[in-house]
């Protein structure tokens, strides 16, 4: 099989023949050296991938440890991880026109299982050499380098160790630097507590400054605790007041009810106002609720009755009485405690104007929409309304493009000729144009038409005028 299968045209696994060959030497015959002839030829065979190569040097390791021949599985990963004098570059391992054999080195796997031998069976020596390599080849996983530092620490070589945290965090990114952060401050902390709080609060800025806001909260809170223990409260109220502005806003409202309870434990619960008020104006409106009936309750231990109704007041623009039941129930109880009439009717008042408000803006449900899919019908009656459309505007277009051009290239209209007003049977000529020719005579206008000014007695008055006329 191992002679007729090209590993090159192969879809499987190739490197199984060759480990089952061996295996067949080892479990029947209980012949090693038959076995280790077959892992031998089976290291030169040109895989296509690195891992097919890998595992057969792992699957040869191995069974020489079922065998106890633990110098001889040192020697045989040490024969596999052998790093050519000219490092190819990082995106040779995945290329196929170099050799497999070449591109080995690269294989982490291999390196792992190389440390794990050196650290059970080697010395503290030969097991550094080996983790050396593996960071001077960049072939190092976070996994890696935590075990590399846990193993430095197990020997009380602390600072050799805060050395390898170091290396890997150069090596390595957030997210994948999480780990390594946590613990190498934890490791910090536990080895000088309060001795080199500048050092540790340098790695603690270092740290919170690359973060990413979903691995925030818990550096942010580490941060917080050394602070509390070993530094001033001040600076873990500083701390955590950075903290609910750089987490997730999922996170958000958790980190400021651990801010709010550090602050009440400090400084007293009237101290939480001001980190109240900031989480009222930094937190999403989903997240409101619970938090300004946690202030309202407190307002209401304090004594704070009208602080306690503003803050209902506040809070209700924000809470549906369809889905926030819970929430229009405690400010009823509320009132009905500390209120009166008025004061029971305002929220009563309040209560129908938020009805109103999320009545007139209810939408649809974003999963609804989402669930509805058009029928064909409906996909064709909208294609046949936008060809219309489209027919419409082009119709228009032309029309527009044809008074533009003075109508040229196509017939004209015939004009419209004046028409004549219709004749009214019961409209009265008059012929006025043959005034010209009229006799006009002259007549003298009566003289009572005049009255009393015909005769002279203008000037005269009333009771001269009766006293001629009786004389």
């Amino acid at each position: 099989a191992v002679a007729t299968v090209d590993p090159a045209q192969a879809t499987g696994k190739p490197h199984t023949l060759w480990v089952a060959f061996a295996h067949f030497y080892e479990k029947k015959g209980r012949d090693l050296k038959n076995a280790r002839v077959i892992f031998d030829k089976a290291t030169k065979v040109a895989y296509r991938g690195v891992d097919d190569l890998a595992s057969v040097w792992c699957a040869w390791a191995e069974m020489e440890l079922r065998h106890r021949n633990y110098e001889k599985a040192r020697e045989v990963m040490r024969r596999a991880c052998v790093a050519p004098d000219r490092l190819p570059r990082s995106s040779d391992k995945d290329n196929t026109s170099i050799k497999v054999q070449k591109r080995l080195f690269k294989s982490t796997k291999l390196w792992s299982l190389y440390a794990d031998l050196e650290e059970s069976f080697g010395t503290l020596d030969s097991t550094r050499a080996v983790y050396d390599s593996m960071f001077d080849l960049k072939i190092v996983t976070p996994q890696i380098v935590l075990n590399y530092a846990a193993f430095l620490e197990e020997h009380k070589y602390f600072e050799q160790a805060f050395r390898a945290y170091e290396k890997g965090l150069d090596l390595f990114n957030f997210p994948h630097a999480f780990p390594i952060w946590i613990a190498y401050l934890k490791r910090f902390i536990q080895r000088y507590k309060g001795k080199k709080k500048e050092r540790a609060r340098d790695l603690f800025e270092q740290a919170v400054a690359k973060v990413t806001k979903e691995n925030a909260k818990s550096l942010y809170l580490l941060y917080a605790k050394y602070e509390e223990d070993y530094g001033l409260a001040r600076r873990a109220m500083d701390v955590l007041e950075r903290s609910c502005k750089a987490v997730d806003i999922k996170q958000r409202a958790a980190m400021y009810s651990v801010y709010i309870s550090r602050v009440s434990d400090l400084f007293g619960v009237t101290k939480s106002r001001e980190v109240y008020h900031d989480a009222i104006r930094q937190l999403p409106k989903q997240d409101l609720k619970p938090m300004c009936l946690r202030y309202a309750s407190l307002e209401r231990r304090l004594g704070e009755i009208d602080r306690a109704r503003a803050i209902y007041q506040y809070a209700a623009q924000f809470c549906s009485p369809t889905r926030d039941g819970d929430f229009w129930e405690d400010w009823k109880a509320f009132e009905v405690q500390h209120g009166n009439e008025e004061t029971f009717t305002e929220m009563l008042r309040v209560k129908r104007s938020v009805v109103g408000q999320f009545a007139t803006v209810q939408l649809l449900p974003t999963d609804v929409v989402a669930k509805h899919k058009p029928t064909k019908a409906e996909i064709r009656a909208k294609e046949r309304a936008r060809k219309a459309d489209e027919m419409s505007i082009l119709e228009a277009e032309s029309k527009a493009d044809a008074q533009a051009n003075g109508d040229v290239g196509g017939p004209q209209p015939p004009a419209e000729e004046k028409k004549a007003p219709a004749a009214n049977p019961e409209e009265i000529e008059l012929d006025i144009d043959d005034d010209d020719d009229m006799d006009v005579q002259e007549k003298p206008v009566p003289a009572a038409v005049f009255g009393a000014a015909s005769s002279g007695d203008s000037g005269l008055g009333a009771k001269a005028r009766f006293a001629r006329k009786q004389g």
